[in-house]
């Protein structure tokens, strides 16, 4: 999808029940706003809404209408779930959505180019950033102890050295 016009707001794990309900990972700040918008997109197909049944810990289970079975869900199983840009609230200045750092240079503030913001993670204890450098991959913490700047113009963010003795 045209991440321009679309942003990543979860994905389906799996299945629940024989309903044709499916298990979601929202990847919001908040996770319940993943129920706040009007349109969905799903392995290409547009839902009017993701109905929220019931939540288990950071699992939503959901049903999307139309879908009355697990044969049906099945096809969206693994699936991940985008929203309209256009859906979200405009950032003030000192803000930015995390999606729109990807493809931003990373470097240490000692000059070292770590490589490309290619995916971010967040597996609860705080954001991570997937980096890559070639054929390697790094995945290196994303908080405010880090991060030095982040300049949009250059495309580039600056961490700090300290997290140097993270990548060794």
């Amino acid at each position: 999808m045209n991440k321009k016009k679309f942003i990543l707001a979860g994905s389906i794990l799996g299945l629940h029940g024989l309903k044709g309900y499916i298990k979601v990972k929202s990847f919001l700040e908040n996770p319940k706003d993943l129920f706040n918008f009007d349109k969905y997109f799903i392995n290409k197909v547009s839902f009017s809404s993701l109905q929220l049944k019931f939540n288990k810990k950071s699992i939503f289970i959901c049903e999307l209408p139309g879908i009355n079975s697990m044969e049906e869900a099945k096809n969206f199983v693994k699936a991940d779930i985008f929203i309209c840009r256009s859906s979200l609230p405009e950032t003030d200045e000192d803000e930015i959505y995390l999606n729109d750092l990807i493809s931003f240079n990373v470097e240490l503030e000692s000059g070292l180019c770590l490589g490309e913001l290619i995916k971010f993670y967040d597996f609860g204890g705080g954001p991570i950033i997937a980096v890559k450098h070639g054929n390697e991959e790094k995945m290196l913490p994303f908080s405010k102890n880090f991060i030095i700047n982040i300049d949009r113009d250059l495309r580039l963010i600056t961490l700090s050295s300290s997290i140097k003795t993270l990548i060794n």
